[in-house]
């Protein structure tokens, strides 16, 4: 959840950060994110400078998408069941840091760093993958 932030919001700002924190407004060019928000491209430019806006808005859509994460896990997890394969399983499972490619395994201090998951039973993954995010 995003922490307390104590940086107040100007009128303009507001309308800036519900545009901008709006999934549906993803890959949105500069003037159309103005446009919906009904501000000048002087006023995006100048809130986005503002390091205090900028780390509200990237903390507020990192807590949206982490608090969807388990029911994409789910919904991935489901579908892949029912399908042949397992690469879109496996690219949200690694998405999610559940999964990692033992080639991918990193060492640490000289201690070796592994899946903490990559021992759990099929059944295990599938509670763990059932629960809503």
């Amino acid at each position: 959840m995003t922490k307390p932030n104590k940086y107040k919001l100007t009128p303009a700002e507001k309308k800036l950060f519900e545009v901008l924190i709006n999934p549906d407004n993803i890959g949105k060019s500069i003037t159309d994110i103005c446009n919906l928000a009904k501000v000048s491209r002087f006023k995006y430019y100048e809130a986005m400078g503002k390091e205090e806006f900028s780390n509200l808005v990237n903390e507020t859509t990192m807590d949206l998408v982490t608090a969807k994460a388990g029911s994409v896990l789910n919904a991935a997890y489901k579908y892949a069941m029912k399908e042949k394969g397992f690469q879109d399983r496996k690219m949200i499972l690694t998405i999610a840091g559940i999964y990692v490619d033992k080639s991918q395994t990193e060492l640490s201090g000289g201690i070796e760093v592994s899946n903490p998951y990559e021992n759990l039973t099929e059944e295990e993954l599938r509670k763990l993958a059932s629960r809503d995010g």
